[in-house]
């Protein structure tokens, strides 16, 4: 089976806080509830909203869709099924669902084609905090027309904002350091060979002539010839390793440069550190002070990914209010292999894009609707900077005093549209994956 211009589609978006409407045992999710004007109509309409965007992203639909800010597998079933119908094909189907330990249960999920895909497994990573967060979503698939398989990674790290209105962003920052790191740890566990195995790793693979006092534990009664050749078996077994494609995509509530990214997770945009083992032991070797072996190397070596949003800034996906600036929070991710098509598949960069067709509020609303006057406090039109930030959904939401009484007037946060209307407050981001 050959897929249309044998191209992969993808697309990732924070859906803010798509709940159902029934309470759950051990979400705080009391807003987004029938008694606050959070019923059925509108959840049913807030889906029929984003099942629009999805649909108009690519001209065959989507193949790959991750999602955060989602209560349950109810709610991605009803995407993946609403998607189907749009495309008139039954073909997307949920990945096995993780129920995630988020103190609100908004968690990530994958939707993928099974036209396209073979789903092998799944796997939650729970990450070890004090405050409970998102886990790491871990998808494997394999491709039907190459068989090549595709590690995909669905994030949704620590929010900013922390547990007070005081937060500031910087005491929050070691969360997601934590996060890369575990997400970190993860991906060596896919690139490199077993810590036990690679134990056992001859001290010198390469060049081992040209280095002296070397403890090699292949057997020294074998000639040279067999002694290359088991090495260069043992090569090319970490070079397959090391080139898997991995796909983190993500709302990593970081921006491309920040510590999270660049220091723990080892994400760059430099592509020239995406480097084989070969040149990695070679460079490593010119420092004259260090004297590892090239066992050492290979188990403290970190693999290197590659940041495909760089070239996207200062554009962004998330608005900031505070500052009144655009956000690159949403970002994919890959791997050195899925970066130089080393498996049959490659990342396509120009085909990254922040999707914003429709989806913001200059898009959405005249020039009349916008006020610089406007007083957020008093329910006024929105400030004409507001025009190029996503368009959030709005339902009417009835506000209870203290007394548990529901006032008579219902509560609208913005006046110049309808309830039902938007989307969610952050831009989705698309790309493709071409099968090499």
């Amino acid at each position: 089976m050959l897929l249309a211009d044998n191209k992969i589609n993808v697309a990732f978006w924070n859906i803010q806080n798509l709940f159902d409407t029934t309470s759950s045992d051990f979400a705080l999710d009391f807003e987004f509830t029938p008694a606050n004007g959070y019923d059925e109509t509108v959840r049913d309409v807030k889906i029929d909203n984003l099942v629009e965007i999805f649909s108009s992203m690519f001209e065959n639909g989507p193949d790959l869709i991750g999602l955060c800010e989602i209560e349950n597998e109810f709610l991605a079933q009803e995407i993946a099924n609403r998607l189907n119908k749009t495309m008139g094909e039954d073909i997307l189907r949920v990945a096995t669902y993780k129920d995630s330990p988020d103190i609100r249960a908004i968690d990530t999920c994958l939707i993928y084609s099974s036209k396209v895909f073979n789903f092998l497994e799944s796997k939650a990573f729970n990450i070890h905090l004090r405050y409970p967060t998102r886990d790491l979503y871990y998808v494997k698939l394999r491709v039907k027309q190459n068989n090549s398989d595709l590690h995909v990674f669905v994030n949704h790290w620590p929010s900013r904002r922390g547990k007070d209105d005081f937060t500031e962003s910087d005491d929050t920052e070691f969360a997601r350091c934590v996060v890369a790191e575990n997400c970190g740890k993860i991906i060596d566990d896919i690139l490199k060979i077993p810590r036990a195995e690679s134990r056992l790793l001859p001290d010198c693979i390469i060049d081992c002539d040209k280095r002296d006092n070397i403890n090699d534990p292949v057997d020294d009664f074998i000639s040279t010839e067999e002694k290359d050749e088991q090495k260069e078996e043992i090569i090319t077994k970490i070079e397959s390793k090391w080139n898997e494609n991995i796909l983190l995509m993500g709302d990593f509530n970081d921006e491309p440069y920040n510590k999270s990214l660049m220091k723990y997770l080892y994400s760059t945009p430099n592509k020239e550190l995406l480097r084989d083992w070969k040149t990695v032991w070679r460079l490593i070797r010119k420092d004259p002070l260090n004297k590892k072996k090239d066992k050492e190397i290979y188990i403290e070596e970190k693999p290197t990914l590659f940041n495909c949003m760089w070239s996207l800034i200062p554009d962004g996906t998330h608005f900031f209010y505070k500052t009144n600036s655009l956000f690159l929070f949403d970002q994919f991710i890959v791997s050195k292999g899925l970066f130089e098509a080393r498996k049959n598949l490659e990342i396509d960069l120009d085909s990254i894009e922040i999707y914003k067709e429709g989806i913001s509020l200059g898009s959405n609303l005249e020039d009349e609707e916008f006020d610089v006057s406007a007083n957020y406090n008093n329910n006024q039109k929105p400030h004409p900077i507001l025009k190029s930030s996503p368009m959030n959904f709005l339902y009417s939401y009835q506000r209870i005093d203290k007394q548990g009484m529901l006032p008579k007037d219902i509560f609208f946060d913005n006046n110049a549209r309808s309830p039902n209307t938007g989307y969610s407050d952050h831009f989705p981001i698309k790309c493709v994956i071409k099968i090499v």
